[in-house]
């Protein structure tokens, strides 16, 4: 994903005084629709690679124009954005917790960020938040009857109740044994669970999980790591991500 980064330049934040913003230092705009706001020790490589990360993951064709209009009109009025922080103690998160107008779903941390090994599980972070935050800000809302995060509200839903071996409101003492989809994280609600899927099916699909030490390390909690294994297995899902609609 390296091949875009010379097409961004990092500016200085443009809302310096804004209470939600005021802690950064480093800005970039992707595609005229994703926000990247970083905090000065983070490093200008590392903020380039969120930002290229971002454009390709809306523009897969990288001709420069986000591949679905109105998700780029949806991200533009919410003003979707990616913060980077210096870490999990960084107190420029309380600000934009407390603060922010827009649309922020998700965050970046400085030690989760590699662009040598982008999207390649426990190294880099950023296909990952960066997904959450274009899916939960964009596609969710954009058409919720395909991704509706709610039970029993969406073909997304459905499918993830299946995956899971049922629909649990609340994580189960233990997934039936045909479940390929089973997070355990009881901090985690059913919601956060469907944001969680739904990643978990477009980087199978991406074929970016695809080798031996990434599905040693997922499969306690997602089995199909490998593109044909997820076009097999979940065929609900696998059906909605390859739907030109």
């Amino acid at each position: 994903m390296a091949q875009n980064e010379v097409c961004f330049e990092i500016e200085s934040n443009p809302n310096p005084f804004d209470l939600a913003l005021n802690s950064f230092s480093k800005y970039v705009n992707v595609l005229d629709c994703f926000h990247i706001y970083a905090e000065s020790s983070i490093s200008d490589a590392k903020v380039l690679h969120a930002a290229s990360v971002a454009a390709e993951l809306l523009d897969n064709n990288e001709d420069g124009i986000v591949d679905d209009p109105l998700l780029k009109v949806k991200l533009q009025n919410g003003e979707a954005m990616m913060p980077i922080f210096s870490s999990e103690w960084s107190p420029a998160m309380d600000d934009v917790w407390d603060y922010y107008d827009g649309c922020v779903s998700a965050a970046l941390f400085n030690n989760e960020i590699d662009p040598s090994q982008p999207g390649h599980w426990g190294d880099d972070a950023s296909v990952e938040e960066i997904l959450h935050t274009i899916n939960h800000c964009g596609h969710v809302e954009i058409y919720p009857d395909t991704f509706s995060l709610w039970p029993n509200s969406s073909l997304m839903s459905d499918a993830m109740d299946i995956a899971r071996g049922g629909q649990f409101i609340n994580i189960p003492n233990q997934y039936p044994e045909a479940a390929w989809y089973h997070y355990d994280d009881w901090t985690c609600d059913y919601e956060c669970m469907a944001i969680e899927y739904l990643y978990w099916c477009i980087v199978s699909h991406m074929g970016i999980l695809d080798d031996t030490q990434t599905c040693n390390g997922i499969d306690n909690e997602w089995e199909l790591c490998t593109p044909e294994l997820f076009e097999s297995t979940d065929v609900s899902m696998y059906a909605i991500l390859t739907d030109l609609q």
